[in-house]
């Protein structure tokens, strides 16, 4: 944040100098200056306009992916269980509620992070929502 600081200071001391200094008459230094001010106001609306769109782009993304990984680790899960279901060795019954524990408990995981991206993601529409009805 120093030499970021350090610029914006630099920069308002140049502008300063340059106001000072000028050869134009204070009512053209005012129209150049108001001219520049409403470009980068300007700009500015047309980035942030462009912004709501693309972060609800990357919410939408990262929940369909949510929700394939959930379906592999569920389908995963269940071959897995199925498969130890299909075994006779009465010797690794304990080993198979512990890989069922595990299990559950990574399907919990991936549930919450799924509700999770969704209460964040209707959080960010919510706020675009709310930007849109300000303008």
């Amino acid at each position: 944040m120093g030499k970021i600081s350090s610029f914006i200071t630099g920069a308002a001391i140049g502008v300063a100098a340059a106001l000072l200094l000028a050869p134009k008459t204070g009512e053209q230094t005012r129209a150049l200056v108001t001219e520049k001010a409403n470009s980068i106001v300007g700009e500015a609306k047309d980035f942030g306009a462009g912004m709501p769109g693309t972060a609800q782009d990357v919410i939408k993304s990262a929940k369909e992916k949510g929700s394939e990984l959930v379906k592999s680790a569920t389908g995963a899960g269940q071959d897995l269980v199925s498969g130890i279901k299909g075994s006779d060795d009465a010797a690794s019954a304990e080993p198979d509620d512990e890989l069922r524990a595990k299990i559950e408990a990574a399907r919990q995981r991936i549930a919450a992070q799924v509700a999770e991206n969704a209460e964040a993601s209707a959080a960010v529409d919510g706020a675009g929502s709310a930007d849109e009805a300000a303008e």
